[in-house]
């Protein structure tokens, strides 16, 4: 071996006195260049990395090399190579921009700043740099520096539409939206050509609760370039995210049709199949599937529409196609696992994760999957092997599970609820939480003896939290035990004084008792002894309303609704309460008080506009309204009654909607914003998208006939009349005389009942 080694020494050394001359790293950053200004990248990496080979040390061809990385997307290896070059090149501000630029997107921010400084202290006047740190100290939540970086930036260079862009993104995260809509605008003045300017600030409307606004500017933006693929974009997901699916059709066929690729052609399919329009879906998939890059992906997509159709077979056959050219296809595997599964198939199903798992052991999903497979195969100790992977990868499934667990409870979808919570409960065996939920669900079913095993596991393994003595008492009012349910709330407040969940059981049992005074004392009390919370505030008032003290009553809302403006059970509370006393005039003269002493008060508008629809002057409601969302154009719940106003005459459904959505992101828990929205969809005839909606705000307000009332004709809606006259008939129990009691006789006579 060692006489080889030599003669191949020889050799060389032989080529290279006949004049072999090897070639140098300036050489090969030139030939580098040459095949990048053609947008020949891969030939331009190979290039750089022989002059990287060559000379270790050249700054420059690291740097080169970095944005030839960057130009094929490789952003881990652009960043190596990156920071390499600026560690050798200390003085060029070029490569500390684009090391930190690359830091930035890993969320490096204290190493992107660091940077930047570098970038700065050579050339102070560098705006990329300002740029740089400007973005750095956002993502270090210091939005006062990086206002202030990009400000200067801008006088340094106020012909760049981006800079404004991207300082109102940052005004408008630290709550400056009036400075936020200057700049977004000053960004669309700067190039009024500029497709990404006028996103920038239709995004902006979006976020405001603007609507229309943002819809104007994009399509604006859509005048100025009709083929836009970003444009299209983004119309596309304003409209569906508005409830207008069909509007947006045009807009995905445009992206489908102007960037031509396989990309494209799945999103135009995925809308399809959004909208429930499978056929035309089919036909996209089919010209996508044709392409050399789109046979995997769209022949997963046509399985997966097969599959949703109960046609197993074909979408397996499907599947063996692409995993016969692509064995390793996640998205493949992953759908071929579902559908086995969906056939009860779990040896085979658990072999194709673990061939998932084993080409990329980092996909929680697949663990996911793989422990859900081996639960229902009873081998507990792997699927919680499997669970815990996923919580190493990936801590959120498990929060999500719970999440959907509540959510269905809520609903009332029980058996959801119950798979979701054991979901979670696989997943962390210990958690108080999901136990917690899986008792209420048991409870919520009927199944009093699981509840009651459950409950009694939650006190023994937790005996000095309340959470299991709440559970008892749960169960006991559901057993129609209230002397046992009051005895164990009490239990629960011995623990914990101020829990909210006791304390409102005891007040409630002892009201419904007759022992309203008893009730008021102890609500009393827990105002004496802790800071008042809105959700303390609103219970003593309605304590102090059962017990006949008005006055007092009305003192607590008032103070609940200055606390928490968004909420609404204050507002409706307190509004209960003045029509109660007949003193609306007087109700609203005080509140018009308020807004000359402060013309922004929110909440004083929002009482006069609740108060204004008590008189029955819903015009004059609505326009207060109004007024209140150019204050604030997110405030919850103007907006919720702005859109239930349009709801009950049947106008502006597209807007009502919009509207109501806003205000479920300001208010997610309110249970008469999902009654809003649910009515929304029955007038707009989506009954499957309202009874969702509308079961959630019964199960929140059980003692409300119009909810009841709206549920009923949903259910009425989907055929299901059984349902509808129950609801139907529950709300004309709780009030002869609602609004809505007529329609609802009627209702019942058309089916019968």
């Amino acid at each position: 071996m060692s006489n080889r080694r030599l003669s191949v020494g020889v050799f060389c050394l032989a080529l290279a006195v006949a004049g072999c001359k090897r070639q140098s790293a300036s050489e090969h950053i030139t030939r580098g260049a040459e095949y990048a200004s053609h947008g020949q990248y891969s030939e331009a990496i190979i290039e750089y990395r022989n002059a990287v080979q060559i000379d270790s040390n050249s700054g420059q061809a690291r740097l080169k090399l970095g944005d030839a990385y960057v130009q094929v997307k490789d952003g881990n290896a652009a960043a190596r190579e990156y920071i390499r070059a600026a560690d050798l090149l200390p003085n060029s501000a070029e490569a500390q921009v684009k090391a930190g630029q690359l830091l930035l997107l890993a969320q490096s921010y204290e190493d992107a700043r660091t940077r930047a400084d570098k970038a700065l202290a050579i050339e102070p006047a560098n705006v990329n740099a300002q740029i740089l740190r400007g973005n750095a100290l956002a993502g270090l939540k210091d939005l006062g520096g990086a206002i202030a970086e990009y400000e200067e930036a801008i006088s340094r260079d106020p012909a760049r539409s981006e800079l404004y862009a991207n300082l109102g993104a940052i005004q408008f995260v630290k709550g400056e939206k009036d400075q936020a809509e200057t700049t977004f605008k000053k960004a669309v003045d700067t190039a009024p050509k500029s497709i990404d300017a006028r996103l920038a600030l239709a995004n902006f409307y979006w976020a405001s609760g603007r609507a229309a606004d943002s819809e104007q500017t994009l399509r604006a933006a859509l005048e100025i370039d009709p083929k836009s693929v970003e444009a299209n974009r983004a119309l596309g997901v304003f409209l569906m995210s508005s409830g207008r699916q069909a509007e947006a059709e045009p807009n995905f066929k445009a992206i489908a049709q102007n960037l031509d690729s396989v990309g494209a052609q799945l999103t135009l399919a995925q809308y399809y199949a959004v909208v429930r329009r499978p056929d035309d879906a089919r036909k996209v998939l089919q010209e996508a599937s044709n392409r050399k890059d789109g046979f995997a992906p769209a022949t997963v997509r046509l399985a997966a529409l097969d599959a949703a159709e109960g046609n197993r077979a074909e979408a397996l056959r499907k599947l063996g196609e692409v995993l016969e050219r692509q064995p390793k296809d996640t998205s493949a595997l992953l759908l071929k696992t579902s559908v086995l599964r969906a056939d009860r198939k779990r040896s085979e199903a658990l072999t194709t994760i673990t061939q998932v798992m084993a080409n990329d052991p980092g996909v929680p999903s697949a663990h996911l999957i793989a422990g859900q497979i081996y639960a229902e195969m009873d081998r507990t100790e792997e699927a919680q092997a499997q669970f815990e992977q996923v919580l190493k990868l990936d801590r959120r499934p498990v929060l999500a599970a719970l999440e959907l667990a509540r959510l269905n409870l809520n609903r009332g979808v029980m058996d959801k609820a119950l798979t979701y919570v054991q979901q979670a409960i696989s997943l962390q065996p210990q958690s108080v939480v999901a136990h917690d939920l899986l008792a209420r669900v048991y409870i919520r079913r009927g199944e009093l003896d699981k509840a009651k095993a459950e409950i009694a596991a939650i006190q023994k393994a937790f005996p000095n939290a309340p959470a299991g003595h709440n559970l008892a008492a749960v169960l006991a009012i559901a057993s129609r035990q209230p002397q046992a349910a009051k005895a164990s709330f009490e239990k629960a407040l011995a623990l914990k004084a101020d829990d909210m969940e006791a304390l409102n059981g005891v007040l409630s049992l002892d009201a419904g008792a007759g022992k309203a005074k008893d009730a008021v004392a102890r609500v009393d009390a827990a105002l004496a002894r802790q800071a008042p919370t809105v959700e303390l505030l609103t219970l003593a008032a309605r304590t102090r309303a059962i017990a006949g003290d008005l006055d007092g009553a009305e003192k607590l809302l008032r103070q609940a609704i200055e606390q928490d403006p968004d909420r609404l059970q204050g507002y409706a509370l307190l509004g209960q309460l003045y029509a109660r006393q007949n003193r609306i005039p007087d109700a609203i003269d005080r509140f018009q008080e308020i807004v000359k002493r402060n013309p922004r008060s929110v909440a004083a508008f929002t009482m006069i506009g609740v108060l204004q629809e008590m008189q029955g002057k819903a015009p004059d409601a609505e326009q207060t309204y109004k007024q209140i969302l150019t204050i604030d154009p997110r405030a919850g719940v103007a907006s919720n009654n702005l859109a239930y106003l349009y709801v009950s005459t049947d106008r502006n459904l597209d807007q009502a909607l919009t509207l109501a959505q806003t205000a479920k992101e300001q208010l997610p828990d309110e249970p008469h914003v999902s009654d809003t929205i649910g009515w929304i969809y029955v007038k707009k005839k989506m009954v499957s998208s309202a009874i969702p909606h509308l079961e959630t705000s019964v199960s929140k307000t059980p003692d409300d006939p119009v909810a009841h009332y709206h549920l009923g004709i949903a259910y009425m809606q989907s055929g299901d009349f059984d349902k509808a006259k129950k609801a139907l008939a529950r709300a004309l129990s709780l009030r002869k005389d609602f609004e809505g009691a007529a329609e609802a006789r009627k209702a019942l006579s058309d089916i019968g009942a």
